[in-house]
């Protein structure tokens, strides 16, 4: 075969413009920090990589949820924690309230510090995270607890008087609690208004003997349903808190195993790089010495 000129510097323009793309292709790599960025890199590589991706961005959006779910869980806890003390305060005021040797003035102090309590109460029931109210269920921007005509009533509409949950890793988590699972009592009514009662019972006219016998036969007994709904709820609190930690710590576990699998995929071997980069700079360099010896000079080199 007939080896021409034209023949000969094609063929080194060739291998230059190929060391260059290797180059240019290492260089990319480099400075990137990855060995596959496009499909055509490694068709397979990159349609695993862009899964994995996908799987944590849900893993991520997982993770703002479960974030979400524990601060509102920690509220709860806090809320419930508060309520569980105000309780014990509560059953100390109406134990002495029971006792039929109390004076007037006596039964109108003990009536004062309920009132307090009360509205205590009605403030953690009202409880907000941001403009949230924690116990008003799905409607969330209403006020559970509201002065009706004189007296607190729960005004959460039945539609929205449900648990909240969320779905993450295929497990619902139930995580809301509502006014009317802490504040209503087996009686229909609610605590503010057995409250109301008790002030009112306390600053009535009623003989010393009837008002002891109506604190100890129905506002402790009453006190004590709403005092085991309490501990109740703050047991499936914390339940739900426990649960809530397993996930979150599946979570972490997941997204430490694919962002681990998706470098050992994608990732690049600085190391590996830097010397193939040199090594193909070498090369380029020799083809480009051997290039000035092979080519032969044109009469456009000789003009001056």
């Amino acid at each position: 075969m007939r080896v021409t000129n034209k023949m000969i510097s094609d063929r080194v323009l060739f291998n230059i413009q190929t060391s260059l793309k290797r180059i240019a292709k290492l260089h990319d790599q480099l400075s990137s920090g990855y060995k596959v960025r496009y499909p055509s890199d490694d068709a397979v590589v990159a349609k695993r990589a862009s899964d994995i991706l996908t799987r944590k961005r849900e893993l991520e959006q997982f993770q703002r949820s479960v974030d979400h779910v524990q601060t509102y869980v920690n509220a709860y806890d806090s809320a419930l924690q508060t309520v569980s003390s105000i309780t014990q305060r509560l059953r100390e005021l109406l134990v002495r309230a029971a006792n039929g040797t109390l004076s007037k003035a006596e039964r109108e102090a003990i009536a004062e510090e309920i009132d307090k309590i009360k509205e205590n109460l009605v403030e953690v029931a009202n409880t907000r995270i941001g403009n949230e109210y924690i116990f008003s269920g799905y409607d969330v921007f209403s006020q559970p607890v509201e002065n009706e005509n004189g007296t607190w009533k729960i005004s959460t509409l039945p539609a929205s008087d449900k648990s909240r949950s969320i779905l993450v890793l295929g497990h619902s988590i139930d995580y809301g609690v509502t006014a009317s699972e802490v504040f209503e009592l087996d009686s229909g009514k609610n605590v503010f208004q057995m409250l109301e009662e008790v002030s009112a019972t306390l600053r009535s006219n009623l003989n010393e003997t009837q008002i002891s016998e109506r604190v100890s036969n129905v506002f402790l007994k009453e006190l004590s349903y709403f005092e085991e709904r309490i501990t109740r709820t703050i047991g499936e609190v914390g339940g739900v808190s426990r649960f809530i930690d397993m996930v979150n710590s599946r979570v972490q576990d997941l997204d430490f195993f694919f962002t681990e699998y998706l470098s050992k995929e994608r990732d690049a071997d600085i190391t590996e790089l830097v010397t193939d980069l040199a090594m193909q700079q070498s090369v380029l360099e020799a083809a480009l010495k051997s290039a000035s010896r092979v080519l032969q000079a044109t009469l456009v080199d000789f003009v001056r």
